[in-house]
């Protein structure tokens, strides 16, 4: 007993590390491949000049090679600019002056000056930061000379080095995300629904549910920064050769769960206004059976945009017609409900408050065909068509772009591993969630 504890044990030793080897692989194999970058850029220094050693080298090599590969390119044609502007000025005014305080001054002030003029942006500062490393060292006559160089190899190691080892595209942590946001604005609409079934409606339970939609805008923002990141490393990145893009999917579902995201917010604003202040305050603005109603559309609304963000999500790994079948049923649903409760309004709607009322009761039932147009199945699986006719016969990439071009990822987690090694109410509703 105690020996097939002890082994039970080790078991889940060895589980967690290799489930905390892989959650730090994306990270270890950026380091290494950073340093990698920084050292290589030494070596050819090393062989190609003559005298001390200039580490601008490795310095220009981390900052570019930390960027992707058409980051890269892009960061490492501008910090060569910036580099060479710096050391321009730096001469002009060591040739005349050399070092005080006054030309430092009038160095950093030069610098900067054009690497606005030249809209340098975030490596604006390395201007005057290599104009002074110059005008520090202007008693050597090759300095100049060797900070071009130096700074030139810097930048050629760092733009070279993610093409041969190029960076893991986080296809799979982007999709995550959408499902995410999918499944925040669905909790919001079940959140609603159940309020709508246990408590009488009032403006500041309707302001809670608001805010709650709100709050959705944040979970949007990192999903889009991350469906950018993808959308910028799929460029130059040899790790997508033969891949389908999906990013053009990721971007259309997120924009979809943006408009439904307003159409939300348009939703509660439109139930505040007919709601009164105070539980018990006037007459009440809906009757019980509307409240049922409006409880059961508000939760077909979350396992639409719910099944929504499945679809999403499915699409990058080829999982469809499940999940095509899913967000039919919801929507189908949502239909059937949706128009109960609109001849449920209608009833209710009498001649005295045919008016305002009814005006605004129309807000909210567009609000909900908002939704319905937005998540349309038929048209998605036509943009999905679409793509897919526009990608022709190339495989999907997997939740992280990688594949046999890329080597040293797994030699450097293989050589880690052995490290490690000791001696609903009217009618049924489809499933929401896996």
């Amino acid at each position: 007993m105690r020996g097939g504890g002890l082994q039970a044990a080790r078991d889940w030793s060895t589980r967690a590390g290799a489930a905390l080897l892989e959650g730090w692989r994306p990270d270890l194999i950026n380091l290494v491949r950073v340093t990698t970058a920084a050292v290589l850029a030494y070596v050819i220094t090393r062989a190609v000049t003559v005298g001390p050693i200039d580490l601008t080298c490795s310095l220009t090599a981390i900052l570019v090679t930390q960027a992707s590969a058409t980051g890269s390119l892009r960061m490492g044609m501008v910090r060569v600019g910036a580099v060479l502007t710096g050391i321009g000025v730096a001469l002009v005014v060591s040739i005349w002056v050399g070092l005080t305080w006054w030309s430092l001054a009038v160095v950093i002030f030069a610098s900067l000056l054009l690497a606005s003029l030249l809209r340098l942006g975030p490596q604006a500062l390395e201007t005057p930061i290599s104009g002074m490393l110059i005008l520090g060292a202007s008693l050597q006559n090759t300095a100049a000379e060797t900070r071009v160089l130096t700074t030139l190899i810097g930048a050629g190691v760092g733009i070279a080095l993610p093409l041969l080892w190029p960076p893991a595209i986080p296809v799979g942590s982007a999709a995550a995300s959408v499902r995410a946001v999918a499944r925040r604005l669905s909790d919001v609409f079940t959140a609603a629904a159940t309020s709508l079934d246990e408590e009488p409606v009032t403006t500041e339970r309707l302001h809670a549910h608001l805010r709650a939609a709100r709050d959705v805008g944040d979970e949007l923002g990192r999903a889009s920064e991350l469906v950018s990141r993808v959308q910028e490393m799929w460029q130059w990145n040899t790790r997508t050769i033969g891949r389908a893009d999906v990013s053009p999917l990721l971007r259309s579902g997120l924009d979809s769960l943006q408009d439904c995201a307003a159409a939300t917010r348009a939703l509660f604003v439109a139930l505040s206004h007919e709601a009164p202040d105070e539980a018990g305050d006037g007459p009440p603005e809906f009757s019980a059976e509307v409240r049922a109603a409006m409880a059961v559309v508000l939760r077909d609304v979350g396992a639409c945009i719910d099944s929504f963000g499945q679809l999403v999500e499915a699409e990058t790994v080829g999982d469809l017609e499940h999940r095509r079948a899913l967000l039919d049923d919801n929507m189908e649903l949502l239909r059937e409900t949706r128009a109960i409760l609109t001849e449920l309004m209608l009833m209710e709607s009498g001649e005295e408050t045919a008016g305002g009322q009814w005006l605004l009761r129309g807000s909210v039932l567009r609000a909900v065909d908002r939704i319905l147009q937005v998540l349309d199945a038929p048209a998605r699986a036509a943009a999905h068509a679409r793509w897919r006719s526009e990608q022709g016969e190339r495989p999907l990439p997997g939740p992280t772009v990688s594949h046999e071009f890329a080597p040293l990822d797994r030699a450097l987690l293989t050589s880690l591993r052995r490290a490690r090694r000791p001696g609903r109410r009217w009618g049924r509703r489809p499933t929401r969630r896996p």
